[in-house]
């Protein structure tokens, strides 16, 4: 058999190898970009959870402080009339706790703003650092897409230059959509790929004759040497 077609299916080979690397390439642009918006809703996300942590405690201050001027003016109240001092005593422990509560809330709201503030910063940076990557990726994404359309368009024009029974055999195997392509080669008397043993013949048909053959067990193309 004419080694013409063989010599086609190894260029596909090589060609549908090209594609994956700038499949890759493009998935790789794609995944820097959404580590960095991951990143940028993280920010977001603490942003929104330390607002609503300075509202709880605000609305934790106000009813303490609501508490604690009754406790003042329940304790003014017992002075004034000469009330039992046990009774003033445990009105003042009662205010000392509420005003240490209301301090605590205070540090909490303080240390929700500074955070904050510090993540606003980080993040106009990193919404700089999106623009400038943004821009790259559209780049060389845009190279990849190019690249792929070529490809596409050459492996198009080889499949229409295949004999009927290559072209046959080839879109059954790639439908089957084999990891590492649907082409393989006679290594040691045996598959490359899934190691099924060859018969002498067979090899000699595949590498000497140059017939089309597909291997038993895994359905990959020989390729024969030579090709």
């Amino acid at each position: 058999m004419s080694v013409k077609p063989f010599l086609i299916l190894k260029e596909i080979d090589s060609l549908s190898k090209m594609r994956i690397t700038q499949l890759n390439a493009k998935t790789d642009q794609e995944q820097r970009l959404k580590k960095l918006n991951d990143k940028r809703q993280g920010i977001e996300s603490e942003i929104q959870d330390s607002k609503k942590q300075i509202v709880a405690s605000r609305g934790q201050l106000d009813a303490t402080e609501q508490k604690l001027k009754i406790a003042v003016e329940q304790k003014q109240r017992l002075i004034d009339r000469g009330g039992d001092e046990g009774k003033i005593a445990n009105f003042e422990k009662e205010i000392n706790s509420l005003e240490d509560q209301g301090l605590e809330y205070l540090g909490l709201i303080d240390e929700s703003e500074n955070k904050i503030a510090e993540l606003k910063t980080f993040f106009g940076g990193l919404e700089r650092t999106i623009d400038e990557i943004s821009q790259e990726v559209r780049e060389e994404t845009s190279k990849n897409e190019e690249e792929i359309k070529n490809i596409d368009l050459r492996l198009e024009l080889l499949l229409e230059e295949l004999p009927s029974e290559f072209k046959t055999i080839l879109q059954k195997t790639t439908a089957k959509k084999l990891a590492h392509g649907p082409f393989t080669r006679i290594d040691q008397g045996s598959c490359f790929f899934c190691r099924f043993k060859i018969s002498r013949i067979d090899e000699s048909e595949i590498d000497m004759q140059k017939n089309l053959k597909t291997c038993p067990q895994c359905s990959r193309i020989f390729l024969p040497y030579g090709a």
